[in-house]
């Protein structure tokens, strides 16, 4: 594991819950931080893992494509996962699916596919989702583009399905992903159609924490290579701390800081 790309990705996966905590900030567009400038926000249904809520869709925005300032050629995808607790555990759709926009790549958790389906640059659903988009949103690019995607929780299934997708079907064929605490998405063909697709794959796992160990590993198998991170006696030993986006920041750099309800 590349422990500054990792530091990076998950400070960015930071702002990005920061930023949609804020009721002033519905979206990212325009926004800048740690070097990188936002092109374009990223919405979903939030309703699509079942979620209860009685509405039958909640657009909100889920994230971010951006640029660096100083390496123009370098990009990164920023995919947050849900606010306020792990709500979409109890009631996601397990059942596997077809993976519809890479065909022939397995199985995958529906739920986590309807949000995936779901991903749009604008909150106009009736627009290309977001995977098509992407070569107008990124523009022209150089011989030798990096694109990086990211993703905590829900946002690392999501992340996950997203670099499968780009690539195959974008001209940006080497991106790399890196998810913080994300659970499993596919069965073991897609797992198999994954790692051959996107080697170039980090998934870090705090071994506490609950939600990497979903939704049902008789059915479902993690991509890549587990990155483990042991808390020991550094966190308490509560499932919301475990799953922390800034535990998994304490735990791969104690510089960083912890929640204070989140001490032993």
């Amino acid at each position: 594991m590349n422990l500054s790309a990792a530091l990076q990705a998950g400070s960015l996966m930071q702002w990005a819950y920061s930023v949609y905590s804020n009721p002033a900030t519905p979206n990212y567009d325009g926004m800048t931080y740690g070097g990188f400038s936002v092109l374009q926000t990223i919405y979903a249904n939030d309703l699509a893992t079942d979620i209860r809520f009685i509405d039958p869709a909640k657009i909100v925005s889920m994230g971010f494509v951006a640029r660096s300032i100083v390496s123009p050629d370098e990009f990164a995808i920023v995919i947050r996962g849900t606010i306020g607790g792990l709500e979409w555990i109890e009631n996601a759709k397990v059942i596997p699916l077809p993976f519809s926009p890479v065909p022939g790549s397995g199985l995958t958790e529906q739920g986590f596919t309807n949000m995936y389906n779901s991903l749009h640059p604008t909150s106009d659903f009736s627009q290309p989702r977001l995977a098509s988009t992407l070569p107008g949103i990124l523009g022209p690019l150089s011989a030798n583009p990096k694109l990086t995607i990211c993703g905590h929780s829900l946002g690392g299934a999501l992340a996950t399905l997203l670099a499968l997708d780009v690539s195959v079907n974008i001209p940006f064929k080497t991106p790399a992903l890196i998810t913080f605490a994300s659970p499993m998405v596919g069965d073991p063909d897609f797992v198999n159609f994954f790692n051959a697709k996107v080697p170039n794959s980090v998934r870090i796992v705090n071994m506490a924490d609950m939600v990497p160990k979903l939704p049902f590993p008789i059915v479902y198998k993690h991509v890549a290579t587990e990155n483990a991170l042991n808390p020991g006696n550094l966190v308490k030993n509560n499932p919301l701390c475990e799953h922390s986006m800034s535990t998994y920041m304490f735990l791969l750099d104690s510089t960083n800081q912890l929640e204070p309800q989140c001490k032993p």
